[in-house]
């Protein structure tokens, strides 16, 4: 109403103004000497057409305003707004707003004034004691009984909401095959930053690179839940901690510190030493009737591996053969054995006659698998270069499976799995390894004497084996495959001597060292040692026995 008074006080200023310009305007038109009479008549006209404009303004005016009704907001209309700041902990406020009985109460009118009172502590806190003590507290339900029968109370806490805190969180992952310990970190939700801070630190005392498919590493994190505005929603993870073991002797551990470095220790399982034999007689096979003995499989593939250089496994083994071994092993806290050791003793009767090696470590560190008269049991070159395979074809003349007419077979065909290993038969350098026509993947070592070893239809090549490079007696060189001219799986393998081939289960290859002297008198101590040891070692044939007759009672 105020801005309207103002408007219409500013009119009639205005209007005041154009009757004076009017009367100006008209005496200098129409002169004095029109007399009196015309000068009145000529004012009262302008004076009319002023007021018509005014009035036209007026209406322009008042317009918008039209049936809007003036209203009155008394203090028990008006909302009110208590902030209440009690002694509990929580805060609360508590809000009073007027609830008309019917919306026609509702206009422009209640956008009137707010009345606002604030009791607060901090406020309180400031007045003397002296002046504070008489004042009363005011209490939520105090609030409500100054207020209107027309209020609500409504109470919200002002509490502040508490952050979720980081929990720490561990998970068991295992290495898939081609994964790097980066992917593995990267791929839990590790940074890449700190998985490379990580990885530094586990360097000086353990390779990543010597980790293997199916190793097993625990990650820990301090995880915190995602935050509402989260872009993503996924909760943020920091490493702190990684734990793996690479063989049953250590443990490696990676511990992020309280500055956020890392730092790698090394973990050595507390172990003893032991010894176990075991016996048993072959009826199917050395593998399946060993282990039946109670011998582990890495202790019975390595009996295959010293005594291949004189029995050929696939023709020579019999239903009736017998068989003795003698190794160490570890034990951990509970007695319980967790890693077999190295062989002592071995011996393998075939027919009635005795295969029997000891291990001996020599004057210059090296050690081999000697006999009885301390002759090494490796010969200058492997009967069989590869383990579990059959004999499909010998030396000789046959008719081609696959051109379809005889002629010169002149190797040794030994049937496996694809992918089965094979070995060097003796050591020496490659002076070829590629794909040669109807033989596919082929590799050939040249040996000493002006002897050389031939294996086609390879699956592949082991790796660091190419043309020039150096190679030991079983070391792996390839795998069984089927490349080339071939109508399965399998290792064709050669002997040629000075240029000609011959037959490699037939051909006497030279042996190996000859102990002599002092080295010969050490020898027969240590057997003589070896012997005794045997005698009070666990026996492990009557364990395995035991423990089948508790099963099938």
């Amino acid at each position: 109403m105020t801005a309207i008074r103002s408007r219409l006080s500013d009119l009639r200023l205005s209007a005041e103004r154009s009757l004076k310009l009017y009367s100006s305007a008209s005496r200098l038109a129409l002169g004095q000497s029109l007399g009196q009479r015309s000068w009145l008549v000529t004012t009262g006209v302008a004076g009319a057409l002023s007021f018509s404009l005014l009035a036209t303004g007026l209406v322009a005016l008042v317009a918008p305003y039209s049936g809007v009704e003036t209203a009155a907001l008394t203090a028990e209309d008006t909302p009110q707004i208590i902030a209440h700041n009690g002694t509990s902990a929580e805060r609360e406020t508590v809000v009073a707003t007027h609830v008309p009985a019917t919306p026609a109460e509702l206009t422009t009118a209640d956008a009137g004034n707010i009345a606002l009172r604030a009791l607060s502590e901090d406020v309180a806190s400031e007045t003397p004691a002296e002046d504070t003590a008489g004042t009363a507290e005011l209490s939520a339900a105090d609030a409500a009984s100054d207020l209107p029968d027309n209020a609500e109370l409504v109470t919200a806490s002002l509490a502040p909401a508490i952050p979720a805190l980081p929990t720490e969180t561990s998970t068991l992952v295992e290495l898939d095959p081609g994964a790097t310990l980066m992917q593995v970190l990267t791929d839990n939700g590790a940074d890449r930053v700190d998985a490379y801070h990580a990885i530094a630190a586990l360097r000086p005392i353990f390779s990543p690179t010597k980790l293997r498919s199916g190793q097993e590493i625990s990650l820990t994190f301090l995880t915190t839940p995602a935050a509402e505005d989260s872009v993503d929603g996924l909760p943020s993870k920091l490493l702190t901690a990684i734990s793996l073991q690479p063989d049953v002797e250590r443990k490696i551990e990676v511990q992020r510190g309280d500055d956020g470095s890392f730092t790698s220790e090394q973990i050595k399982r507390e172990m003893t030493s032991g010894y176990a034999r075991a016996e048993g007689t072959i009826n199917s096979s050395l593998f399946l009737d060993a282990a039946q003995a109670g011998v582990p499989a890495p202790i019975i593939v390595e009996m295959i591996r010293m005594f291949s250089y004189s029995v050929d496994f696939q023709r020579e083994i019999h239903p009736g053969d017998k068989f003795e071994v003698f190794f160490n092993r570890k034990f951990d806290k509970s007695g319980q054995a967790v890693k077999e050791g190295d062989i002592s003793y071995a011996s393998l009767t075939i027919l009635g006659k005795n295969h029997k090696l000891w291990r001996y470590k020599m004057a210059d560190g090296g050690w081999d698998y000697f006999d009885e008269k301390g002759r090494s049991m490796k010969k200058f070159l492997m009967k069989t270069p590869v383990d579990g395979a059959r004999i499909s074809s010998s030396f000789g003349r046959r008719k081609h499976p696959i051109l379809g007419y005889t002629k010169m077979h002149s190797g040794v065909d030994f049937a496996a799995p694809r992918g089965t290993p094979i070995y060097a038969a003796g050591n020496g350098i490659v002076d070829y390894a590629a794909r040669m026509g109807s033989y596919g993947n082929f590799v050939r070592i040249r040996h000493a004497n002006g002897y050389q070893t031939a294996y086609a239809h390879m699956n592949g090549f082991a790796r660091g084996i190419h043309k020039g490079s150096r190679v030991n007696q079983g070391q792996v060189i390839g795998y069984v495959g089927t490349t080339g001219r071939s109508t399965g799986p399998h290792l064709h393998y050669e002997i040629i001597v000075h240029g000609k081939k011959v037959n490699p289960l037939g051909i006497k290859v030279p042996t190996g060292t000859q102990l002599a002297g002092k080295d010969l008198k050490k020898y027969q101590a240590t057997r003589s040692d070896i012997m005794k040891e045997m005698a009070s070692a666990t026996d492990l044939t009557q364990l395995a026995q035991a423990d089948t007759g508790a099963k099938a009672n």
